[in-house]
């Protein structure tokens, strides 16, 4: 059970084989794999700017994850969120959640990540060839969040 922030490129494939080898007694392995996009709208990505307060987001996400896991029983998870600049279709985020049965490893992972997007002390910045702009929260994204956890 890991929670990893890094400035660092990873390639996903990587983890998620070791992490279901590490739970090869598991029924269910659920990823989720979060990218840069190349375009906000009409504009193009060239990067993003993404800061974080290291110890409150690990203690937030802890604190998410406990919650979570009284909901539902998963049996293992690794998080892992880069800071730093990031290049449209370069990973940002990854979740691998292993469970006895799939559906607490999707619920678990997509609520988990919906908390991510709205509520983690995660700032992005985007750039673009005429200046940049912070990323505001959407409306969309706070419809599924339980603001409760």
């Amino acid at each position: 059970m890991k929670i990893i922030f890094q400035k660092n490129k990873f390639i996903e494939s990587d983890y998620i084989n070791k992490f279901s080898l590490d739970n090869k007694d598991s029924g269910a392995i659920f990823s989720f794999i979060g990218k840069v996009r190349p375009k906000n709208q009409n504009n193009n990505i060239l990067s993003i700017d993404i800061e974080l307060y290291e110890k409150m987001a690990q203690v937030q996400i802890k604190k998410i994850i406990n919650k979570l896991m009284k909901k539902y029983l998963i049996d293992d998870y690794l998080v892992i969120h880069r800071y730093g600049k990031v290049k449209p279709g370069e990973n940002i985020v990854l979740i691998v959640v292993a469970s006895q049965h799939r559906k607490e490893s999707f619920r678990f992972g997509e609520e988990l990540m919906d908390w991510l997007k709205v509520k983690a002390t995660f700032w992005k910045k985007e750039n673009f060839a005429n200046g940049s702009e912070w990323v505001n929260q959407k409306e969309t994204d706070r419809e599924f969040i339980d603001f409760s956890l």
